[in-house]
């Protein structure tokens, strides 16, 4: 993320967290990846999560954050049962960044998950996932 971030924005995340923080997301635009172009010409970084030593942080506040570094963070669809966030996937949904479709959501559950190990429980609902679905009905 330091590729992405002016130096003075290092500088406050620092001031912000001096215990440390972890963010959460991904480059993006031309050049990063195949269909980057499709994102702009130019890169840049949108962040998705946030962590303050065990704590994840709530969409709010990593929202803040996001501001406060003047990132992008990850626009939020909607509240849905899974099987409706797949059904939505499956059946495509335009992208916010151009006039293509979405490469899929992430799914996290209202109330925080975690696995055994003391993980998150979160999905990715891949549009590419249903390339070769034919749906019956």
């Amino acid at each position: 993320v330091e590729k992405f971030l002016h130096p003075s924005m290092l500088e406050t995340l620092h001031e912000k967290f001096p215990d440390g923080v972890s963010l959460y997301g991904e480059g993006f635009g031309a050049g990063i990846s195949k269909g980057g172009g499709n994102y702009g010409p130019d890169q840049a970084f949108i962040l998705f999560d946030v962590r303050v030593g065990d704590w994840w942080l709530q969409r709010a506040a990593v929202d803040d954050v996001a501001r406060t570094l003047e990132l992008r963070s990850v626009r939020v669809i909607g509240d849905f049962a899974l099987s409706e966030a797949i059904e939505l996937v499956e059946k495509g949904f335009q992208s916010e960044f151009g006039d293509f479709l979405a490469e899929g959501l992430i799914a996290e559950p209202v109330v925080p998950m975690f696995s055994r190990k003391g993980e998150r429980i979160i999905t990715k609902i891949k549009t590419r996932d249903f390339k070769n679905v034919v749906r019956k009905g």
